[in-house]
């Protein structure tokens, strides 16, 4: 009997037969030796569940739903029909590297407290353009809120955890499950939860071991689209307790009112925002000028801002490497 435990990759798809071929690939090619593949087709879609079940893989078990219920239910339905002790989820236009899960067992094997979630970093690609995130690693003792919300540097937001780059215990999941029906910000809402009122540690690999395959780059795309926010700020109202009070006011600041300016909400809802900041009690004048920045300056002038800083911080970042090599 081995003592290798089972992980199961949780995919969910729909109408999309061969990006999901491509990303059942990728999971099977892991170099750790014990995965099973759930893949949850989100409504009526033969086209896929053919391409599936050409497979022919033992290894892959096709949960295929009489109706679509969305992409945070389908994963919860992924988890409760997977048989691993630690679910991996991924979604069906992105891809790992072969030692993916292999990394990630093994930092979860020299963790004392198990009950702890794993991400990395993950490279999100468009063409031949590249960007890495998150940009920096968690500080010691700090906490999810903190890390996710609370910017440093100059830089006006905190850092991203993408959905495909996670591995969680399954009894987490089945205790926090994802919000059903909220189309926006699942991952976010699912993280705070899990490491505060879940009480689960988490920890950020260091290597790029995800990759997110976008038609364009996040900030591009979404200039172009109106976001449902308001869902999601629902959501975040709901569980405003479990944030520091600085950490609720910097996501209201950044996530909220960066969409609502997408949305091209009127100067009464932008308002309405600012008023939960200052009411949180968290607003300090960091807070300030961040939510002032971001209500005032325009969305493609942040973007090409964005884009020289980290232009800067790559230059940065070879000088140093010049440096220790020399």
């Amino acid at each position: 009997m081995t003592d290798i435990q089972l992980v199961s990759v949780v995919i969910p798809t729909r109408n999309r037969p061969q990006l999901v071929v491509r990303a059942v690939a990728s999971a099977l090619s892991q170099t750790y030796s014990r995965i099973q593949v759930v893949v949850v087709i989100d409504g009526p879609d033969a086209a896929t569940e053919l391409v599936l079940h050409r497979l022919q893989d033992d290894r892959v078990k096709v949960v295929a739903l009489a109706e679509n219920v969305g992409g945070g239910e389908a994963r919860n339905t992924g988890v409760r029909e997977a048989n691993g002790e630690w679910i991996a989820f991924l979604d069906d236009d992105d891809e790992w590297v072969p030692e993916k899960i292999e990394k990630q067992m093994a930092l979860i094997a020299s963790l004392p407290n198990k009950r702890a979630f794993v991400s990395c970093k993950f490279t999100e690609r468009c063409g031949d353009e590249t960007r890495t995130y998150p940009v920096r690693l968690p500080e010691r003792n700090e906490s999810i809120d903190d890390y996710m919300c609370r910017p440093r540097g100059m830089r006006a937001g905190g850092e991203l955890m993408q959905t495909s780059t996670l591995l969680i215990p399954r009894t987490l999941m089945l205790d926090i499950p994802f919000v059903r029906g909220l189309k926006r910000g699942q991952e976010f809402i699912w993280l705070i939860e899990a490491g505060t009122r879940g009480g689960a540690g988490f920890h950020v690999l260091p290597e790029t071991l995800s990759f997110f395959n976008a038609d364009g780059f996040s900030d591009e795309t979404r200039i172009s689209k109106k976001p449902n926010w308001r869902s999601f700020y629902k959501s975040l109202k709901d569980i405003r307790h479990l944030f520091k009070r600085s950490a609720y006011a910097y996501c209201i600041a950044t996530r909220l009112l960066t969409d609502a300016i997408l949305c091209n909400e009127p100067f009464h809802v932008k308002f309405s925002l600012l008023k939960d900041c200052i009411a949180s009690g968290g607003f300090s004048p960091k807070c300030a000028l961040t939510f002032a920045y971001i209500w005032f300056m325009p969305p493609s002038t942040r973007i090409r801002l964005g884009e020289l800083l980290r232009r800067v911080q790559r230059l940065g970042s070879g000088q140093s490497q010049e440096v220790a090599e020399a």
